[in-house]
């Protein structure tokens, strides 16, 4: 069986940290697209602005807004390489796949029934930064993601002006989370702790612990005083909770029952097995002759006790024009997913046609 964890206590902070950051946790507006910064944040702004001090604010979705929707019919604009939405970009403006780096026109009429209805939906970076610019015009703001770091030292010189002073408020996605110590900064906010927290993922959570409580722990880190400000529609959920106090055990008691039914890492040792092929009957083709495969083997040898869930399509169901699905493989032990998994991929056959691929990923970090 798999031992139970044990949960290494996080390392104390030295004697010359001054007092950790106050946190205010404030719900995000009902309606994001019109108004991202709810007045308790944008007081702080203010309020650090006319101190002289300095903001992070972290927002983990780039691009100007999620899609394009017809308000006519519903339908939202696709990438033809992947099932997943286009992604709005004003900055060049094209609709952009995050997925294969397909881009196109953006679409005046929907494709679909012809309206000239669509309408941007969600929000991303390059939107928060404009109207970060309209509603502070003083200040000096900086945006941080793949967008504007894609040149060589691109990164490297917006992070220079930042320690020079040079910028009031830092806008960004993940990549401004870990890592940056700035004296002078001291407000960090986050525009949407909610995304990525209901992903169909059983880290998500995890996920969402790990880059708020980075993120936090960006302000204050000299002698001055530091605030976060979480903006959130879920302020009762354990991973915005115990990250706004770096409780780190208390977000561990919590998320490990949660993984114990149904069972998940680390109750458990996890396999994701990823079928693929260029044609779509072909990969569910496969991964039912896999899935079955895997099933008769545990039959075969009662002692391997795994438990086979599947198949069935994967969350992003088409990459790069290839057709995925998936089934997860879960054992009591690391030995038992050796033994399993290592006879699955000497003696099951996959044809050599229609692209066909398998991937075995085991100790999965992400389902998705």
């Amino acid at each position: 069986s798999v031992p139970t964890p044990t949960i290494p206590a996080p390392p104390s902070p030295p004697a010359s940290i001054p007092a950790p950051p106050r946190f205010i946790s404030s719900p995000a507006p009902r309606d994001p697209f019109r108004r991202v910064v709810a007045e308790p944040l944008e007081r702080a702004l203010r309020a650090t602005l006319a101190a002289r001090e300095q903001s992070i604010l972290l927002l983990n979705r780039r691009g100007y807004s999620a899609f394009l929707q017809c308000t006519t019919c519903g339908d939202v604009t696709a990438c033809p390489n992947c099932s997943i939405s286009l992604t709005y970009h004003r900055t060049p403006e094209r609709l952009f796949c995050h997925y294969c780096g397909h881009a196109e026109q953006v679409r005046v009429v929907c494709a679909r029934c012809g309206a000239a209805t669509m309408r941007q939906r969600g929000l991303g970076t390059q939107q928060v930064e404009r109207l970060l610019v309209e509603r502070f015009p003083e200040a000096r703001i900086a945006r941080m993601d793949v967008d504007t770091t894609s040149g060589k030292w691109a990164h490297a010189e917006i992070l220079d002006r930042v320690g020079a002073g040079e910028i009031d408020i830092l806008l960004g996605t993940q990549m401004i989370a870990k890592g940056l110590d700035f004296p002078n900064v001291t407000l960090v906010g986050v525009i949407d702790a909610d995304v990525g927290i209901n992903l169909p993922d059983f880290r998500a959570a995890e996920r969402t612990f790990q880059l708020l409580s980075q993120v936090a722990g960006r302000a204050g880190r000299s002698v001055k005083a530091g605030r976060v400000i979480i903006q959130s529609r879920m302020g009762d959920h354990h991973a915005l909770r115990c990250a706004v106090t770096h409780d780190y055990e208390g977000f561990v008691a919590e998320e490990l029952p949660a993984r114990e039914s149904p069972p998940y890492p680390p109750t458990i040792r996890l396999a994701n097995v990823i079928f693929s092929a260029t044609a779509e009957d072909a990969a569910a083709t496969l991964a039912m002759a896999g899935t079955d495969w895997l099933r008769r083997l545990n039959a075969a040898h009662p002692a391997l006790q795994l438990t086979v869930i599947g198949p069935a399509p994967a969350p992003v169901e088409r990459i790069k024009q290839r057709w995925r699905w998936h089934t997860l493989v879960k054992a009591q032990g690391s030995a038992s997913m050796t033994r399993a998994l290592r006879y699955f991929a000497e003696r099951f056959d996959v044809p050599n046609r229609d692209g066909m691929r398998l991937v075995v990923d085991r100790d999965p970090v992400s389902l998705l």
